[in-house]
């Protein structure tokens, strides 16, 4: 049997273009005329999308074409026969609109010919009299011409030096078959944007209905970041979610053009920060609350490492030493998991350091996480009687202290699977609910997998928290120690498109859990949004953390050389603030966080806020961008900002901001991030028509049992609440788990 991902046939097709048939058995089944597919080499290459041309279901093959491009599609076109491509993640997009609409002409220019091939071929199978237009900068570079021409009643050569058939592009071309009298009812076209462009031109003062495939740059492929976005009528759309195909007469072709030349230019330097040797700062003992040591400011925003360096064992029992041991402890309730903390401070303080860590990690499935990320001020230290007086104790730095003990001294306190009961569980997302979950469910015994539409298991974990706040081998190890509790880890497999959650039933799993999580950035609607040098967060924080863009080019995901450069980040959240720290490392000169509302309404750790400003981020309130200005390249180059004034208080309690008519002042920036929230990606909907949503698009379920109206499947965490702490997404996973683990005995 083949291994997923074997290159069954590597042809070269045209200079610099080969085509591959690739043993891809779920892809193959599901894959529909128009989607892609997103690829990667190995380790340090990019994702890279690619056209599904073609699919065998009854092989388990599909057939994608790769032009030699960037440092990566380069890497594939050495690629033959035999050799196993690393991650292979599809089918994504939005199918083509296959129906009958009379005479429809397809149009492809060079490699776009891959995405118009399939078009053609379900067109044609769909009953309409297909024509085409193939275009090429030459004979050599024409592509599937053989294909078409068994597929088309009419195929029309163009070449822009003459050599075969036409001597022009396609476009002019075209416009000779309209005046010659063709009548078309739909055109498509895919190629190059320019190609793309020039056609939508001459159809749209004639009415001819005419769609296009849109190639965008893009990083995840499956709506997490925001940087494929484009302009249609008067909307932000994202081409891998609501495309790739758009109706052309309502794209902003400008302006896409210009962002997709954002990395055309980019200086060949590696952006890897200057490694410099840690200067701690030692906490001396006292009784009041003990500082956690750290880099110092001027050292830390050179590097990556991690800031915080943990308590010693004379600092963490000091700190221990303050824990009054309450008979009805107040932080347990605070704890969205239920650790029982003063037990596991307990133990600390007698020195039995991997008991401490046994308790914690009882309950808590990414106990080392927590640890770091978990907003301890407002809930288990939150809850602390020792606030009524002074400072909770440090309970956050503790559980670290703990649990990095039981790791430096090879000594992991592992779960154990509880007795085989023979029922299988497919939970969506490996985020912190699908972990949490899938944790506890092996514990009681029943067989889990976890489906993954990314190459890295995490989630938000991965991709979102950078590593000076969350070193990735924590989140490996977390998941490594699942797997040995017989977990097992499927990624590269997007639910909802790869596989249907109604084609895990029928696969044999009797309940599903979708912690998706609320991945689809959102954007402020602003002037200006798509301008080279505006990222969304996650795309930002994406490329970096994920791909490892700050280590470009020893990695091949590039990002913006922010060296010298003053960034603007919009928002008061964690992911504002990591994405201000992280542009920091990158050497950008200053750094400015614009949050609407005023510092006490931050919904940051307090942690973090204090660690930026400690960096030299500046922090400007009650202010937000009305305006991003650029300049004839389409680049950043400023921001009109609005100052703000607070209102009355809304649902979440806090004051609203409300604008200052007159009060808008200019700022220049040469990037900005925009840090606002997610909403709720559209696959699960779009393709689980039966499931209920709310008009935000969460799932809709039962608050005691995380039930959704579907019999057999839970759902938990942000794509149920929203965005919200990993912690209280936790609290949700082992909610879900008990019911799951009910459900399935109750049968």
């Amino acid at each position: 049997m083949e291994i997923t991902n074997t290159i069954l046939s590597a042809i070269i097709v045209s200079p610099g273009i080969k085509k591959f048939m690739i043993y891809q058995p779920d892809i193959s089944r599901t894959r529909k005329p128009g989607q892609f597919v997103m690829v990667r080499l190995n380790d340090q290459g990019e994702r890279v999308p690619l056209t599904i041309v073609d699919s065998d279901a009854v092989k388990e093959t599909i057939t994608i074409i790769v032009q030699e491009a960037c440092k990566s599609t380069r890497m594939m076109n050495q690629l033959n026969e035999g050799d196993v491509i690393q991650d292979i993640a599809g089918p994504l997009g939005t199918p083509s609109e296959i129906r009958k609409y009379g005479a429809v002409l397809i149009i492809g220019g060079g490699v776009g010919t891959a995405v118009a091939y399939p078009v053609a071929k379900a067109m044609q199978e769909a009953g309409n009299t297909v024509s085409a237009i193939l275009g090429a900068r030459n004979e050599q570079a024409l592509i599937l011409t053989t294909e078409l021409q068994e597929t088309c009643s009419e195929v029309y050569i163009s070449t822009d030096d003459g050599s075969a058939g036409f001597h022009g592009n396609t476009a002019q071309l075209l416009k000779n078959l309209l005046g010659e009298g063709h009548h078309y009812d739909l055109i498509f076209a895919s190629g190059p944007l320019l190609m793309m462009k020039s056609i939508s031109d001459l159809t749209s003062p004639l009415n001819i209905p005419t769609r296009v495939s849109l190639n965008t740059l893009m990083v995840d492929g499956t709506g997490m970041c925001g940087g494929c976005r484009v302009t249609i009528g008067d909307k932000s759309l994202f081409t891998c979610v609501d495309g790739p195909e758009f109706d052309s007469h309502l794209v902003d072709f400008d302006t896409l053009i210009k962002r997709n030349h954002t990395y055309d230019h980019i200086e060949i330097t590696s952006n890897a920060p200057v490694r410099s040797v840690k200067k701690v700062v030692t906490a001396s003992p006292n009784t009041i609350r003990q500082k956690m040591p750290a880099q110092e400011p001027k050292v830390r925003i050179l590097n990556f490492d991690e800031v915080n360096l943990g308590y010693s064992k004379e600092t963490a029992r000091l700190e221990a030493a303050r824990c009054l041991q309450c008979k009805k402890p107040a932080c347990v309730d605070g704890c969205p998991v239920g650790v029982q903390i003063p037990k596991f401070i307990q133990k600390l303080s007698e020195g039995d350091y991997l008991a401490a860590a046994a308790i914690y990690k009882h309950d808590n499935a990414l106990a080392a996480v927590c640890a770091r990320v978990c907003p301890q001020a407002d809930q288990c230290e939150g809850q602390c009687v020792l606030t009524r007086k002074g400072e909770a104790v440090a309970i956050g730095n503790l559980a670290r202290f703990v649990l990095d003990y039981a790791h430096d001294h090879e000594n992991q306190v592992r779960p154990v699977k509880g007795a085989d009961t023979g029922q299988q569980v497919a939970i969506i997302g490996s985020g912190p609910a699908g972990l949490t979950c899938a944790k506890d469910l092996a514990m009681f015994g029943h067989q889990v997998t976890v489906f993954e539409a990314l190459h890295e298991l995490g989630c938000v974990l991965t991709y979102g928290i950078p590593e000076f706040r969350l070193p990735k081998r924590i989140v490996h190890e977390e998941t490594e120690a699942l797997e040995e509790l017989g977990v097992i880890f499927k990624k590269n497999v997007l639910i909802g498109n790869t596989i249907t959650i109604d084609d895990l039933f029928t696969r044999g799993f009797k309940a599903v859990f979708i912690s998706v999580g609320a991945g689809l950035p959102y954007f402020m609607i602003i002037a200006g949004e798509n301008l080279v040098g505006v990222y969304s967060a996650n795309e930002f924080l994406i490329r970096v953390n994920m791909m490892k863009a700050n280590l470009f080019p020893a990695y091949d995901t590039p990002i913006l050389n922010l060296q010298s450069k003053r960034v603007a980040v919009i928002g008061g959240g964690n992911t504002a603030l990591d994405s201000a720290r992280v542009a920091m490392r990158m050497g950008a000169s200053q750094v400015d966080v614009l949050y609407r509302r005023t510092e006490a309404d931050m919904p940051a750790r307090i942690e973090e806020y204090a660690h930026a400003r400690e960096e030299g981020i500046q922090f400007h309130f009650l202010c937000a961008p009305r305006e991003f200005m650029g300049n004839s390249e389409g680049q950043l180059t400023g921001a009109r900002v609005q100052r703000m004034k607070q209102g009355e208080a809304d649902v979440s309690g806090r004051r609203s901001p409300l604008p200052i008519e007159g009060s808008d002042y200019l700022i220049e920036i040469q990037a900005a991030i925009i840090a606002i929230g997610n909403g709720s990606n559209p696959i699960i909907q779009k393709t689980t028509p039966d499931l209920k949503f709310n008009q935000w698009g969460n799932i809709l379920v039962d608050e005691e049992s995380t039930a959704t109206n579907r019999m057999g499947i839970f759902s938990g965490g942000d794509i149920v609440t929203g965005g919200a702490t990993v912690i209280s997404a936790m609290g949700a996973g082992r909610k879900a788990a008990r019911a799951i683990d009910q459900y399935l005995r109750n049968r």
